[in-house]
């Protein structure tokens, strides 16, 4: 039973309750909670996978991974006891500190000599 308050309905306690209980057995309320079950699953794959892969700071051009010692890009030189990188942006800047990075891993005992004193 409703009756008027203003303009707005207020139904029975006792109804209401009934009503909404029967909505939750029915068909509609099981697939509802299936369907978030699965966005839940979905989503939190999602986040597994995120915290999983490492986050990419600086795009890099394919070329860098073959990137040598000899040949490292203007800016970044290696002495005995020293590494300097100059650099105009904070991009560049690490740009070139992966290409070392990638230079070193490919050829560590030429890194080892032209580093050592």
């Amino acid at each position: 039973m409703t009756r008027q308050v203003g303009a707005n309905g207020v139904a029975d306690r006792e109804e209401l309750i009934v009503h909404l209980k029967r909505l939750a057995a029915g068909d509609e309320a099981h697939y509802e909670r299936r369907r978030r079950q699965k966005l839940a699953m979905v989503l939190d794959g999602l986040r597994q996978a995120a915290l999983t892969q490492p986050k990419v700071l600086v795009e890099a051009p394919t070329t860098v991974l073959n990137q040598e010692l000899a040949n490292l890009p203007e800016g970044v030189s290696i002495s005995p006891g020293a590494i300097s990188i100059t650099f105009s942006s904070p991009n560049e800047a690490l740009q070139r500190l992966l290409a070392l990075a990638m230079a070193i891993g490919n050829g560590f005992s030429e890194f080892e000599r032209m580093a050592g004193r």
